[in-house]
């Protein structure tokens, strides 16, 4: 399964990938989902057995990240109730 990562500005979006990235985690940008609301119009999808590692690596960098949400099976997205650290 996949999640989604929104983040607050285009910004938080670079410096997370390059984090990311630089741990070995594989991500993907991708434009935010039409069935997601954001102002930033770029999230990162990446695999959920990575989503813990990943949120911690950002919170210890003081990268903000606004939602998450699971890409079910079916292709839909669910928003998370809270990211699990």
């Amino acid at each position: 399964m996949k999640c989604v990562l929104i983040f607050p500005s285009i910004h938080q979006v670079m410096r997370a990938e390059k984090l990311l990235k630089g741990k070995g985690i594989k991500i993907d940008l991708i434009p935010v989902p039409r069935e997601i609301s954001s102002d930033c119009g770029v999230a990162i999808e990446l695999s959920t057995d990575s989503e813990k590692e990943a949120c911690l690596l950002l919170g210890e960098n003081k990268v903000s990240i606004l939602e998450c949400y699971a890409k079910g099976p079916e292709g839909r997205f669910e928003k998370k109730v809270e990211i699990k650290i």
